[in-house]
Formats: C-alpha cells, sequence, structure tokens
C-alpha cells in the first residue's frame, strides 16, 4: 500500500485529499505546517508527498529544500499544491529542485492529480 504524506495547513483541503486517496487505497499521513511535515518525512519516508506553498513556521520552497538535502528524504517525489495565486517564475523556483515533480494549483481536478501519482508510483516498481 503506498503512503501519500500532506503536507499544509489547510484542513479542508487535506480532508477532501484524505477521503479520495484513502477510498482509493492508499495509506495517508497528514502535517498541518513545514517543520511537522518534515519530521513527518523523514519518519514515514512516504511515497509521495503533497506540499503546499504558503504556511505557518516552514514555507514550501524550504521544505522542498530540507528535504532534497537530507538523505533520507531527497529521492521522494513532492507535487507542489498551491492554493495562491502563481506566476511562471514561482513555478519555475520550484521545479529547480529535483525532488519536485509538479507544480500546480488547489484548483486542479483531483482525478488529474490521481493519475500522475498513479504514474509516478508504476514507474518506481
Amino acid at each position: 500500500m503506498s503512503t501519500i504524506l500532506v503536507i499544509d495547513d489547510n484542513v479542508e483541503f487535506k480532508g477532501m485529499i484524505a477521503d479520495y486517496f484513502m477510498d482509493l487505497g492508499y495509506m495517508l499521513e497528514e502535517a498541518g505546517n513545514g517543520r511537522e511535515g518534515i519530521t513527518k518525512a523523514k519518519a514515514l519516508k512516504p511515497d509521495v508527498i503533497f506540499l503546499d506553498v504558503m504556511m505557518p513556521d516552514v514555507g514550501g520552497i524550504e521544505v522542498l529544500r530540507e528535504l532534497q538535502a537530507d538523505e533520507d528524504t531527497r529521492a521522494i517525489p513532492v507535487f507542489v499544491i498551491t492554493g495562491t495565486y502563481f506566476d511562471k517564475g514561482m513555478s519555475d523556483l520550484f521545479k529547480q529542485e529535483s525532488n519536485c515533480r509538479e507544480f500546480m494549483s488547489k484548483t486542479v481536478e483531483i482525478s488529474y492529480l490521481q493519475n500522475k501519482v498513479a504514474e509516478l508510483l508504476a514507474k518506481k516498481k
């Protein structure tokens, strides 16, 4: 069973993602801020991480870079999913990090996200 870690301070978004992916048979873990997310990523070593950009304490880019710098977490693929307006420059900034697989808006269809996760996990096997 594949594990997804959702690092996001938006309770409604985490709940929606959890309901959807758990119904598909995924294990889901949640973190409400960047610091907690880094700790959980190191402990759980999930198959995929969904990461918000704007969070209290530690923002998305810092989380992404800290995960990238740690030998135990650098290979975990990260999908950056933001609810704030972003431009191409912000997307490019995140995509420079080798562990960032996708950068998308929270308005994305969850089925699209599901397909991206399935494709990624199929390649890992």
